[in-house]
């Protein structure tokens, strides 16, 4: 694997370094310079080696900053200065919070999509994040002001006296607290959801004021008898945490260089995120337009210096925005891209996942970008730009299940991979190549499941459960749209359930297709009937008895309109 491939696929951030370190490698004590590190790997250059590594395990250990990393050779190549190489971390996820960022720790974990619990220590206080495929769920702490009934305490939704009592009757019961709580009437169930999530919400947040402390990712299932799943947004928790941090000295330590210019990321993966942004907030991205300064945004923001740099300093954590040395001429993002996420559990956007992931494959590259062949690279990007926005995760942060989350990411990563391998010539090409073989079978693969989905969906609609069967219908439709019968019956499945408007585009789907049958032409009648148009429904009865005079179904609706 090359270095440049390696480099596409980091999730972590990679901080840059100029230290020293002395290793065993390939049996032979050398000193090594350390170019760059994450928690995910290291960049080093080996002097004096005559040839590139073959595979090893290094122990790489250096004093400062502090890290540890046991890691195999994933890259190399040579340079006038010795032998560059990438060190993929292979032992455990930890290190210093001196360091590294809390942001970009839990980023990372969060885009390789990893579960287990994020350990974070400032002894004596120890606080943990449960995270289940990325996503952040849980978190605990032995710190007795995070505790559920101190925060409920604090917000004035119980008395001392309540809490006092609850927390001995507790100990005397076993019970959770909050279920005494509940069981005394002092609070309600629903206030309990809240005051969990709020509880879970304001541990992780308190981690984003530590300037120092200790953090290790153990890896593996989450212990389900402790574990209450939330849905935690990762970018707006970040957000949120790093606008609290109250000293500038805590914001500058991180390298925020007040003449760097600022500009919203390129990639559609940093850019479309579940953050929640105020009016003075949104005011301040609005000034981000690839050419002015940090400075220069500080002395026309509505807030002051230090508000303004949290909030530059947490939309750079998120990814969001980015620094640049110099000006991007033709600069065209608009900021109501950013902030204005769809509606949760909007109804349209579930359909759109379900329907593009029962064929996203079959469309292969340019079909799921909505590109012909000869597309440019300016066609590629802005075509990637739009369906990214669409089908971004963190868009679609609250969706119902698990499983159309999963659908979800699926096709996300179906269009990063599109766009990846055409905007690439040499992996365009390949892929051209290769794409006649490909659509030959998924054609005649796609023709297969098309009559599958149509006979399981007459077998439905025979049952009367014409919702499903609708589904069915549309599916064989999509899949294979030159089947008359197909767009037939998906428009009487649609006309069963009162969807009378796409009855009539199934119908007209069918009758395109065959114009003189007078089975198609006579069951769109009906439709007009249905939407109260009895003249329109009289000449299509009509026309289909000029094609088929014994029509019977054409003969009984012309006698309803007569």
């Amino acid at each position: 694997m090359t270095s440049a491939e390696i480099k596409d696929r980091r999730h972590f951030v990679r901080y840059t370094c100029e230290s020293v370190a002395d290793i065993l490698f390939e049996g032979k004590p050398s000193e090594i310079k350390i170019i760059d590190f994450s928690p995910a790997g290291v960049g080093i250059i080996i002097q004096d080696l005559p040839q590139s590594p073959t595979c090893d395990t290094l122990n790489i250990k250096i004093q400062d900053p502090a890290i540890e990393i046991i890691g195999d050779v994933r890259w190399s190549h040579k340079l006038v200065s010795g032998v560059r190489i990438g060190v993929e971390n292979t032992g455990p996820i930890k290190g210093h919070l001196k360091n590294y960022k809390l942001a970009d720790i839990i980023f990372g974990l969060y885009r390789m999509g990893k579960t287990g619990i994020l350990h974070v220590k400032q002894d004596p206080v120890l606080k943990k994040i449960y995270i289940k495929n990325g996503d952040l769920i849980f978190s605990a702490s032995n710190q007795e002001d995070d505790r559920l009934g101190r925060l409920l305490l604090r917000s004035g939704k119980i008395s001392p006296a309540q809490y006092y009592q609850s927390i001995e009757l507790s100990k005397k019961t076993g019970k959770k607290h909050g279920t005494i709580l509940v069981e005394l009437g002092y609070i309600t169930p629903e206030e309990l959801v809240w005051a969990v999530k709020h509880q879970v919400e304001e541990i992780i947040l308190s981690l984003f004021g530590w300037e120092d402390g200790g953090f290790n990712f153990i890896k593996g299932p989450l212990p389900t008898d402790e574990v209450i799943t939330l849905k935690l947004s990762a970018a707006n928790l970040i957000y949120r945490g790093i606008k609290r941090i109250g000293k500038l000295a805590h914001i500058k330590d991180r390298h925020l260089p007040v003449d760097a210019i600022l500009y919203f990321s390129p990639d559609p993966l940093n850019l479309f995120q579940d953050i929640i942004l105020d009016e003075a907030d949104r005011k301040i991205l609005s000034f981000i337009d690839g050419k002015r300064k940090i400075k220069e945004i500080l002395s026309i923001s509505p807030l002051d210096n230090l508000q303004t740099l949290r909030t530059l300093y947490a939309l750079i954590s998120t990814r969001i925005i980015e620094t640049i040395e110099r000006g991007i001429e033709g600069y065209s993002i608009n900021i109501n891209d950013v902030i204005d996420k769809p509606q949760e559990l909007d109804p349209t956007i579930i359909a759109s996942i379900e329907d593009t992931y029962s064929n996203y494959q079959s469309l292969g590259y340019y079909g799921i970008l909505g590109l012909d062949k000869w597309a440019t690279d300016n066609e590629i990007k802005k075509a990637y730009y739009k369906m990214a926005k669409k089908f971004h995760p963190d868009r679609h942060f609250y969706l119902p299940s698990d499983l159309l989350s999963k659908k979800l990411n699926a096709i996300f990563t179906y269009i990063n991979e599109a766009y990846h391998t055409l905007l690439d010539p040499k992996k365009r090409k390949e892929y051209d190549q290769t794409s006649l073989i490909r659509l030959v079978k998924i054609k005649d693969s796609n023709t297969e499941i098309a009559r599958s989905r149509f006979e399981e969906g007459k077998k439905i609609f025979k049952r009367k459960n014409y919702a499903d069967a609708a589904k069915f219908f549309g599916q064989a439709v999509y899949l294979d749209s030159s089947i008359p019968d197909y767009h037939y019956y998906h428009g009487l499945a649609l006309s069963k359930t009162d969807r009378f408007k796409e009855a009539e585009s199934a119908l007209y789907g069918a009758i395109k297709l065959d114009p003189f049958n007078a089975d198609y032409i006579a069951e769109l009648g009906y439709i007009y009937l249905q939407l109260g148009f009895k003249k329109r429904a009289k000449t299509i009865f009509e026309k289909a008895i000029k094609f088929d005079p014994s029509n019977e179904r054409a003969i009984e609706g012309l006698r309803r309109v007569l």
